[in-house]
């Protein structure tokens, strides 16, 4: 039976402790501590609109990996009307929505020229979801897309967990990211790279777009496996 015809996956357990399980919403975060959305002020630049400073993570000088930043900006590029991301800097700047967006190595978001509060809110837990595989898990310190691969022993336990397809909002997405990754395994060139990259697209997608967490945790999955897939054949 290949991925198109299959209604469920298996997926491993992990830890309570650990990243992929905690994640870094936002919502979530202003619960816990108030001031992880620093201040709001009105742009300089531009009557009516507002800027934001958002903290991931408090007094932490390296919370989020840039190469791994960087790697799944470029997954989700053909998204942004404009992004730079240098790994050397831990900064990428990015156009997204008409807003445009900063992310820093330190788990710092500003947001800029967005409408109100409530829009701040909503680009902060998207941006969330966006640099969540690039945060460094505090069990092993290693990127979360690690951790998501099964790569890392010390954050996914051998047991599995069978996911159904029919149970989980925008499941298509998941569905057609693991077909593609499948395929991807059978090819090779271009038609490898198609595949591969295809399958990175629809996994950062469904992560951003899920409603909740824990369903975001399977694109998370998907998405470690196929940059795990991609670093092997390179």
């Amino acid at each position: 039976m290949t991925v198109g015809e299959q209604t469920q996956v298996l997926v491993p357990k992990f830890r309570e402790d650990c990243l992929v399980s905690k994640g870094i919403e936002v919502r979530d975060l202003l619960k816990v501590r108030k001031e992880t959305i620093l201040y709001v002020q009105p742009c300089a630049s531009e009557r009516g609109k507002l800027m934001a400073d958002i903290e991931l993570q408090q007094a932490k000088e390296r919370f989020i990996d840039p190469t791994a930043l960087c790697w799944l900006l470029e997954t989700h590029r053909r998204r942004f009307a404009e992004l730079k991301c240098s790994p050397n800097l831990g900064v990428a700047k990015l156009k997204w929505r008409g807003r445009e967006i900063s992310i820093f190595k330190n788990g710092k978001l500003k947001i800029q020229r967005a409408l109100n509060r409530e829009e701040i809110l909503r680009l902060a837990n998207s941006v969330s979801r966006l640099v969540w595989g690039a945060a460094l898990c505090e069990v092993c310190g290693q990127p979360v897309l690690r951790c998501a691969s099964g790569d890392c022993e010390r954050c996914a336990s051998a047991e599995k967990i069978i996911m159904r397809f029919g149970e989980i909002p925008n499941a298509e997405l998941l569905r057609k990211g693991y077909l593609n990754l499948e395929k991807a395994q059978k090819l090779s060139g271009d038609e490898f790279e198609k595949s591969l990259r295809t399958a990175e697209f629809l996994a950062l997608h469904f992560t951003m777009e899920s409603p909740n967490k824990e369903d975001a945790v399977l694109g998370l999955i998907l998405l470690g496996k196929a940059k795990k897939l991609g670093t092997r054949k390179s």
